[in-house]
């Protein structure tokens, strides 16, 4: 059964660095806001219906402003001076009328009840003072927690406001990556390809050498490990021991030797079908290269 919706956990934001029309879009790696306690997504849909002939004859709707509020257990002040644009200065938080909240995305997720989660990104959105208040304590605690607002609009570059994936539908994969950093969903389907260095074939590699796989698009970091990317001697007698790294670009994926390769010895690179880039298209077939070293 799908599961009816029965928690609200996990709250994060990240700042928005750049939502440029030409389809670029940019956040900061999420940030923990803090426990969620509520949350609630009022979206304004505005509809007009065109009159003819003494009747209704077409009806168009547009999205208008998407109003967000989150009750959470506390907001620290170093949270409130990255959310909403303010000065923090030796733990005193300073508000001013010059403040400019930025831009950020909210990320939450929710259990059901079928023990599987929602998993939910709010894309861009600015939020708005706290509401304070404070009261005595009594004989019964009372406690005071704070609920923020914000409005969200959709973004520049592609016209999203929102990502939703539910842990049971058959194709989401990203609920271990999902708070790791504000997920970018792509209609492409193309698969990466590499060129690979040293070449395949090639001999008289220097025994120093590192393994270059330098890819047409970008990847997901979280499959740049050791069970994708392997070097062993080819006669299968020993993986060789190494670093792996990532390019800023996350195109290049470089395997540097932890000690001196054998002598005119023959290697084999492999790229496994668990490399994916960004969009979540692995590798059609395993890259394998040969090379032997002088």
């Amino acid at each position: 059964m799908p599961g009816v919706r029965i928690g609200f956990k996990d709250l994060f934001y990240a700042k928005l660095i750049e939502d440029l029309a030409s389809g670029t879009t940019t956040y900061e790696t999420p940030k923990r806001i803090a426990k969620a306690i509520s949350g609630t997504v009022t979206p304004t849909v505005n509809t007009e219906t065109l009159f003819a002939d003494d009747g209704p004859a077409e009806t168009a709707s547009s999205i208008g402003g998407i109003e967000v509020a989150l009750g959470v257990d506390d907001l620290d002040l170093p949270i409130q001076s990255d959310m909403l644009g303010k000065e923090l200065v030796n733990g005193v938080l300073i508000d001013g009328a010059d403040d400019i909240a930025p831009y950020v995305a909210i990320g939450f997720r929710s259990l059901k009840s079928n023990g599987k989660y929602r998993f939910v990104w709010l894309l861009k959105g600015k939020f708005s003072l706290p509401e304070d208040s404070y009261e005595t304590k009594g004989d019964t605690p009372a406690f005071q927690t704070p609920e923020i607002t914000g409005n969200f609009v959709i973004r520049d570059s592609d016209g999203r406001w929102r990502l939703t994936g539910d842990e049971d539908v058959p194709g989401f994969t990203a609920a271990e990556t999902w708070f790791d950093a504000v997920p970018t969903i792509s209609t492409d389907s193309t698969p990466p390809t590499a060129t690979v260095v040293p070449a395949n074939n090639a001999t008289a590699v220097a025994v120093t050498a590192a393994q270059k796989w330098t890819f047409n698009k970008t990847l997901a970091d979280n499959t740049v490990n050791a069970a994708n990317f392997v070097v062993q001697k080819a006669d299968g007698s020993g993986v060789v021991a190494g670093a792996l790294s990532l390019d800023s670009a996350k195109k290049v994926v470089t395997f540097t030797p932890a000690a001196n390769l054998s002598a005119a010895t023959l290697y084999l690179a492999l790229a496994g079908v668990g490399v994916r880039d960004q969009s979540g298209n692995a590798l059609a077939a395993p890259i394998i290269t040969k090379f032997t070293t002088a």
